[in-house]
């Protein structure tokens, strides 16, 4: 089989066979860089977005001690959504959820609590805010939450901890630490002989382990702090002046119209001929115009033959 070659780029065939494998092989290769490329947006996109979100999830275990036992506690503190602004009030939540290893024991109830409206699950907590835009500071803020048991707990089974929401107003704009501590676990059972009681009391054992479950979220300035405010310019009061009128004299003229001469150019005597190039550009011109396309049209017309591959 003969075996052409294209002048213009060396070792590149142009026969029909390997012209097609040719294209064929270029086609594989765009659309090999095409999924790497879109892979590498998918994969940049879960980096900067996937890792925060489940970062902002994972829990951290705190050791608690609850009367004269320890329980390993899941503790989750989680930032304010929306994001937290100068003056305006920002709401953490906090998850306390019962231990999830297998030789760990869970937090158990006192007594039986059926699954009924009346009775409730209290959680009480106190959190730890410090920074700039919290005053004063150090302070200890109060969380609670409560939620009506969705299934009878048994006496001795594991008691179902609600959601605690914990509530602050920066006065100022910058970081924000906040920091887990105690909380009580209460209920409200419908036989008990006083309306609520509590069942235990649960202090973090380390301050280590407190500070590790601790969240920092930035506050931001407010719309209003962002925003300028135009300040108004003072405009002087014109004072009137007292005017004097003066008096007016009154002239009186008769106008008489005149017919007047409607024709004020007259032509001349002849056609005015021979504009030559005051009018605009002559032939000549044109002629010019022409011979530069045709010229370049025909030097286009030899490189494109001279590109053209030699088909054998």
């Amino acid at each position: 089989m003969t075996r052409d070659w294209d002048p213009d780029t060396p070792g590149k065939p142009v026969n029909a066979a390997e012209m097609e494998i040719y294209v064929l092989k270029s086609q594989a290769r765009r659309r090999i860089a095409t999924k790497a490329a879109v892979a590498g947006v998918l994969s940049a996109g879960v980096l900067l977005v996937g890792v925060p979100a489940i970062a902002a999830l994972t829990a951290v275990d705190v050791t608690y001690t609850c009367g004269s036992a320890e329980y390993d506690f899941n503790v989750e503190l989680m930032s304010p959504i929306p994001a937290a602004t100068q003056g305006a009030t920002a709401t953490l939540t906090w998850k306390i959820l019962q231990p999830t290893a297998a030789a760990a024991s869970p937090l158990p109830a006192v007594s039986s609590l059926p699954a009924t409206a009346s009775n409730k699950i209290v959680l009480e907590g106190d959190v730890a805010v410090s920074g700039t835009p919290v005053v004063p500071q150090p302070t200890t803020k109060k969380a609670s939450g409560s939620a009506v048991p969705a299934v009878d707990v048994a006496e001795d089974a594991a008691v179902p901890l609600p959601t605690m929401f914990v509530t602050v107003i920066p006065t100022a704009t910058g970081p924000v630490e906040v920091k887990p501590d105690k909380f009580l676990l209460k209920v409200v059972p419908t036989a008990a002989a006083s309306p609520t009681a509590t069942w235990y009391t649960c202090t973090p054992k380390t301050a280590a382990e407190a500070a590790a479950a601790a969240i920092t979220f930035t506050v931001a300035p407010s719309a209003a702090a962002t925003s300028p405010t135009p300040t108004p310019s003072e405009t002087p009061t014109p004072t009137p002046t007292a005017t004097t009128p003066k008096p007016t004299h009154t002239v009186y003229e008769t106008v008489t119209n005149k017919p007047s001469q409607q024709v004020t150019r007259k032509p001349g005597g002849g056609a005015a001929t021979g504009g030559g190039g005051d009018v605009g550009p002559d032939g000549r011109m044109f002629v010019m115009a022409g011979t530069v396309l045709v010229l370049g049209a025909g030097v286009g017309g030899l490189m494109m033959r001279r590109r053209r591959p030699n088909r054998g």
